[in-house]
């Protein structure tokens, strides 16, 4: 297997649009190691340098252009990956910038929760000390920080018009899930020849729902990730797996959809990997799956399944 290292400029980023047209701008083999950096917000301008006039202007900016303020990594062709595929993407290791920013955008022109209820936009700074992997917030309050991709995912169905990054789908995306950590796996399904991966919107730490609509949105100095394809069991959505979790996603306008969904495929997933029948899944899942917000701010809302590894007897992967 190949190691490949993949630098984030001007030819390598799509700057917040998803087009499943794009042409990829490096190829792999299956099982073969990425190594990227990824940009912050804005085309790389959520720096430290960054003042609060600067990021309402680029926002909108950005939104009338319809991009989303993610700049993505890829896409990545995976050599063997056909439509019907799963490409597996084990997450490796995750290194962040020393810098974060936080946003909350005023008002009606906010996704976030209580964007009625603050209407002034406001810009915080973070210092990250990637030795302690914490932040301050303010006095007496430390951050642990938990870096993660905030989007990953793979081109959409040829056809489908190209699409803001801030808008995840079945193909991924900006499913925003914290739980994503290094030691983590993503399994995407497959809907082009080559998958066309890509990845971007780093997080250093994130909370349950991102309510106010941001991260702590940072940049990746190095996101490196194994791309695998699988063949034999096709999949509808994206789902993952940590050390002790396994984890089902779903994606709605409506709340109540998104954790169908969820439910849904875990339901499947522990069908297909436990040999259970549907009915004794669903019961296990209302005993034991604990439905969790992703984010309720993209337009596309997530909600996660967590189903533990623990109370199996084999444990492991599914």
């Amino acid at each position: 297997m190949t190691t490949h290292f993949l630098k984030a400029c001007p030819s390598t980023v799509q700057n917040g649009i998803i087009d499943p047209k794009a042409k990829p701008v490096h190829r792999v083999a299956s099982g073969d190691t990425v190594i990227f950096d990824t940009w912050a917000m804005w085309d790389n301008a959520g720096t430290a340098s960054l003042v609060l006039e600067q990021a309402m202007a680029l926002r909108e900016r950005f939104r009338g252009e319809g991009r989303g303020p993610h700049s993505l990594t890829g896409p990545i062709a995976v050599d063997s990956a056909r439509p019907g595929d799963v490409l597996k993407v084990e997450i490796v290791n995750l290194a962040i910038a020393d810098h974060g920013i936080n946003v909350i955008f005023p008002g009606g022109r906010s996704r976030g929760l209580l964007g009625d209820l603050f209407q002034e936009a406001e810009l915080r700074h973070f210092q990250l000390d990637r030795r302690t992997m914490t932040t301050r917030f303010g006095p007496g309050i430390t951050i642990p920080l938990r870096p993660f991709l905030g989007i990953m995912g793979v081109l959409p169905l040829p056809g489908e018009p190209p699409r803001s990054s801030a808008i995840p789908g079945f193909f991924g995306g900006n499913i925003d899930c914290a739980d994503l950590v290094a030691g983590s796996t993503l399994y995407l399904p497959v809907f082009i020849e080559g998958a066309g991966f890509y990845a971007g919107d780093a997080h250093a730490a994130q909370g349950a729902g991102e309510v106010v609509q941001t991260a702590l949105e940072t940049a990746m100095t190095a996101a490196e990730l194994r791309l695998t394809v699988q063949k034999g069991r096709p999949i509808v959505r994206p789902w993952a797996e940590t050390p002790d979790h396994f984890i089902t996603m779903g994606l709605h306008e409506d709340l109540r959809e998104a954790a169908r969904q969820a439910v849904i495929d875990m339901i499947e997933l522990m069908v297909a990997t436990r040999d259970m029948s549907k009915s004794d899944a669903y019961s296990l899942c209302s005993l034991q799956a604990d439905l969790l917000v992703t984010q309720l701010v993209n337009g596309v809302n997530g909600i996660h399944a967590r189903m533990p590894k623990a109370i199996f007897d084999s444990g492991g992967g599914a």
